[in-house]
């Protein structure tokens, strides 16, 4: 038996069984302070939404491939250090959750996820944005909060669906002309770096809450 207590492990297994029984949309498996994630939920196909934050997860396992309804994966505050390449099998996922984890890089099978349209990175240790970024063109929010950015590379400008961007707590020092291609930005938190000077273009952003150019 996997590192759960028993009054845990029998509460999930309950979860679980009502769950493939009832054909449940939603499983919420955060705040258990589990190590490995139990494989039967892999077998509740009605999923769309998982959430296994607040947990002490290192990896996910391949199988998660089957779950191929999900839109809304969670896996906030855990320790994860990267992804399996079967995630690119979750055609319908929407939004994914990855604050507070292990990582030092943005596992590239993220970009091969193209139906992205809600990204969270905060708080892990990730200090460069690769090119690829690009590829999810469908993006509309990408939270990168407390990394260790230093640079924000032109590509991300690419991303034109882009309504809100949050780049607070990274060591940026400039922010290029180019961020003014988000013409759809709503939201833009840029505070906690030793940023100098921000471009005049942004103020002419229309739907842009300009709060932070104070």
């Amino acid at each position: 038996m996997p590192n759960y207590n028993q009054i845990n492990w029998n509460e999930i297994q309950k979860q679980i069984k009502d769950a493939k029984e009832e054909y449940w949309g939603c499983f919420n498996l955060s705040n258990y302070g589990l190590t490995e994630i139990p494989k039967e939920i892999f077998e509740i196909d009605s999923l769309c939404e998982l959430d296994l934050s607040y947990n002490l997860f290192q990896y996910i396992p391949t199988d998660i491939s089957q779950l191929t309804n999900l839109s809304y994966l969670v896996l906030d505050n855990n320790k994860i250090e990267t992804l399996p390449e079967e995630l690119t099998q979750l055609v319908n996922l929407y939004e994914l959750y990855l604050e507070d984890n292990e990582l030092v890089s943005i596992p590239s099978v993220i970009f091969q996820i193209t139906s992205l349209t809600g990204l969270v990175l905060s708080f892990n240790q990730i200090d460069k944005l690769p090119a690829s970024i690009s590829q999810l063109k469908n993006l509309e929010s990408l939270d990168l909060r407390g990394n260790q950015l230093t640079e924000i590379p032109d590509q991300l400008f690419e991303l034109t669906s882009l309504k809100y961007l949050f780049l607070e707590g990274n060591q940026l020092q400039q922010i290029s002309s180019s961020i003014c291609k988000l013409t759809n930005l709503e939201k833009l938190t840029l505070f906690d770096n030793p940023i100098k000077e921000i471009p005049d273009c942004i103020s002419k952003i229309t739907d842009l809450d300009k709060s932070f150019l104070n």
